[in-house]
């Protein structure tokens, strides 16, 4: 199964103020626990950001807020980047939020980087003169874009490497996740309904990853 590294939720706005971010706001807000300790805080006027020692990050922009969790012991379901996000745009209503992101990024660990390659191709490419050098292939990865509405979903999978402090790289292929919520009339609740239903996003994930390695 796939190793969760990274959740995330995205959040996008128009003429969003990035200065308002920074520890205090989001304390005194209750927007996150007030049991967190601050990592790293810059804060300009075209991005702001808030790091904490639990693995939490929050970056905003103009026109986006980032939440971020890379603590992949907890992760997806006892992150708090869904209560977080919610929290958020429930302090700034009059913020004009026109759409949402829910973004997993996980991967599968394989023997070496040939490995890697030989498993996207077998599974994925058909044969035909493009494989003819596939000795002399390096990388190979392949992108999948499902529309429904106003949902996106986007997955990637990529050959990659990665690594834990004082260890060696390991050979991997990387799957991110990226389901979009576009907001229609800039609806704040619809946006704050898609984001607490966060759990089906990560649903379909469990069930690309499963049907992909199913058997390695």
């Amino acid at each position: 199964m796939i190793e969760l590294t990274h959740f995330s939720v995205v959040v996008l706005a128009q003429a969003h103020n990035p200065t308002i971010l920074n520890p205090d706001f989001l304390k005194h807000n209750n927007i996150v626990s007030e049991k967190f300790t601050v990592k790293n805080f810059i804060c300009t006027p075209p991005i702001a950001q808030v790091s904490y020692a639990e693995g939490i990050s929050i970056v905003a922009e103009f026109e986006k807020i980032q939440f971020i969790d890379e603590t992949a012991e907890r992760l997806p379901n006892q992150s708090p980047i869904p209560t977080i996000a919610i929290k958020y745009i429930e302090t700034l209503p009059h913020v004009n939020y026109t759409a949402a992101g829910i973004n997993f990024m996980g991967h599968f660990k394989f023997k070496n980087a040939e490995s890697v390659r030989t498993f996207i191709i077998k599974k994925f490419v058909k044969g035909g003169p493009w494989l003819l050098s596939k000795d002399e292939i390096v990388d190979v990865g392949l992108n999948f874009v499902y529309s429904d509405g106003n949902m996106k979903r986007t997955i990637n999978i990529n050959p990659g490497e990665y690594k834990k402090a004082g260890n060696e790289p390991i050979p991997v292929i990387a799957l991110r996740y990226n389901q979009h919520f576009e907001a229609k009339d800039k609806d704040r609740r619809s946006i704050e309904a898609f984001i607490a239903d966060w759990e089906k996003a990560f649903s379909q994930y469990a069930i690309f990853d499963k049907q992909i390695f199913a058997g390695e």
